[in-house]
């Protein structure tokens, strides 16, 4: 009898201990960087193989009108993990600067007011993880201490790059280079020779010692040379598009940090993404079976210049290195979800793969060889505000026994929706409820939990579409038509969407491109018309 009580207390124990640990599920958020909506074999792209996404998709719900809350990398990521536009907030830059945090010196950071999912699921006793591409700040004290942006907003583990990929991070760039172009260089070159001259001059005509014009030389050589050197390289506190030598921006923001230490320096490209891919495995597989759940918020790095591809996955593709980096990346996410498979927690854990913005139009490698995204039918891409191409991304939920498989929902949806959609989802409080202690702000995104789970239409909705802080679109979904409004929109050369090529050339949503329509703004029903080809006539009714 004793035994028979032994082992009845003991399942009892398991039942308990299995239904408290299966309260609340785990979330894997799977970013990728620059990805177009027509890059993806679920999205119609029938020339670039992504099976892994597409299995993604077949097992959960695909969004067709799935919005970024703005056109490039850092205000985008903020609002995906803030549910807020950035513009509350100020991270989007000034007119006449690109609007992306570039350096890892730089003051420019998420606000540590703001709360992010990392920080809400960890008061929710979950342990979170950011891997790869972070881009929003890192949040250095003095001298450059205690870098360590992501474990500020949430994350108790870090594996990544502080800021992004740029073109200076590949190949090996002499630590010597000088551009003649560049003002700064001339004049600080012909300010050494003035003085150098200068001192040979009255040195010779005062009659010092050879050997006091030579010292006096060093210094003044010294002088300059510090002053070349921290000028050019060292563009601490600002976001400004100055063109710094290449060898110092691979040596100074091309790291890989491990929570907030540096552990490689400068940035290897070459396996970086499988690199980053075991940190999520492993990290999965350590906290498969922990006494809580987890929060996974895996940044991919592709698909975004300069398109490094492992030397296994290259020449793979119908599309040269950019084919060849959106299948490497199909096949991390392949090992990410077979790690949650292999433990056992398809069904425990909900996944949400997406893209920061749309694809990057106008990008060329180095032998002229395209390397941007597709966006299909959409026009525009990155960096161009309100347009359609640029903000209409690929968003795919999947939760096995909860939200059901093969759905495609063509309602309008944002990544601000990220973070009240997870917390529903998991069965958790909202965030004033979670963080009582912080005060009260407003969240942009909604929950579209009974979506997923159930098709429950929305009630009317309006999304706001920026250019730093200027308003360049609203779209209102009412009644089954979805309206976008232009105020600024951008003009292209006759016969294209974009402008023009070249390795750093992006369109932007202010100055030249862009056409004022304040007194004559464009409507669109994007209900009929989703390419934006036809107007509404101001005479109509509408």
């Amino acid at each position: 009898m004793l035994n028979r009580f032994f082992i009845l207390a003991i399942v009892l124990i398991a039942l308990v201990r299995g239904d408290k640990k299966s309260k609340h599920p785990n979330v894997v958020v799977l970013l990728a960087d620059d990805l177009g909506i027509g890059d993806l074999g679920c999205y119609g792209n029938n020339t670039i193989n992504t099976p892994n996404i597409d299995k993604l998709a077949s097992e959960g719900v695909r969004l067709t009108h799935h919005l970024s809350a703005a056109s490039i990398c850092t205000p985008s990521r903020a609002a995906l993990l803030t549910g807020r536009y950035p513009a509350r907030y100020g991270l989007v830059g000034e007119d006449g600067t690109p609007g992306l945090i570039l350096h890892v010196s730089s003051r420019a950071s998420l606000p540590l007011t703001e709360i992010t999912l990392g920080r809400a699921l960890e008061a929710a006793n979950y342990t979170t993880a950011a891997v790869g591409k972070w881009h929003l700040g890192m949040n250095c004290a003095l001298l450059g201490r205690d870098c360590d942006g992501p474990k500020k907003h949430g994350f108790q583990h870090f594996y990544g790059i502080p800021t992004t990929l740029m073109h200076e991070y590949r190949g090996n760039h002499p630590f010597w280079i000088i551009d003649f172009n560049q003002p700064l260089h001339q004049a600080l070159i012909g300010s050494w020779l003035i003085s150098v001259l200068t001192l040979l001059y009255f040195g010779r005509k005062m009659e010092f010692q050879w050997m006091t014009i030579l010292f006096f030389g060093i210094c003044l050589s010294f002088f300059f040379l510090i002053s070349w050197f921290f000028s050019t390289h060292f563009q601490f506190h600002t976001q400004r598009w100055w063109k710094v030598s290449p060898w110092m921006d691979q040596f100074m923001n091309g790291l890989l940090m491990h929570d907030d230490q540096v552990i490689e320096q400068p940035l290897q490209l070459d396996g970086l993404m499988q690199n980053l891919v075991s940190f999520s495995v492993k990290f999965i597989a350590d906290h498969a079976h922990g006494d809580g759940p987890f929060f996974l918020y895996h940044s991919f790095g592709h698909v975004h210049t300069p398109m490094f591809t492992h030397p296994s996955m290259a020449g793979k593709s119908r599309h040269g290195r950019y084919g060849d980096n959106v299948e490497e990346m199909d096949a991390g996410v392949g090992a990410i979800m077979a790690a949650l498979t292999e433990h056992n927690l398809d069904e425990t854990t909900i996944v949400y793969f997406l893209s920061d913005h749309g694809g990057h139009l106008e990008c060329v490698d180095n032998e002229g060889h395209r390397v941007g995204g597709h966006n299909g039918l959409y026009k525009g891409g990155k960096g161009q505000g309100a347009s359609e191409g640029a903000i209409r991304v690929p968003g795919i939920y999947r939760w096995k026994g909860h939200i059901p498989s093969s759905v495609s929902i063509h309602e309008p949806t944002s990544l601000l929706d990220m973070l009240p959609t997870i917390l529903e989802l998991a069965n958790l409080p909202q965030i004033h409820d979670l963080l009582p202690n912080l005060p009260e702000r407003e969240i942009d995104g909604v929950s579209i939990a009974s979506l997923l789970m159930r098709g429950e239409p929305q009630t009317a909705r309006v999304f706001i579409h920026h250019c730093r802080q200027s308003i360049h679109a609203v779209r209102w979904a009412k009644d089954g038509h979805v309206y976008k409004m232009f105020i600024k929109k951008h003009k292209y050369p006759e016969g294209s969407h974009q402008c023009g090529w070249g390795i750093l050339t992006l369109c932007s949503c202010f100055g030249e491109f862009v056409a004022d329509l304040t007194d004559k703004p464009l409507l669109f029903d994007l209900s009929s018309d989703p390419y934006e080809d036809d107007p509404i006539s101001s005479a109509t009714e509408e």
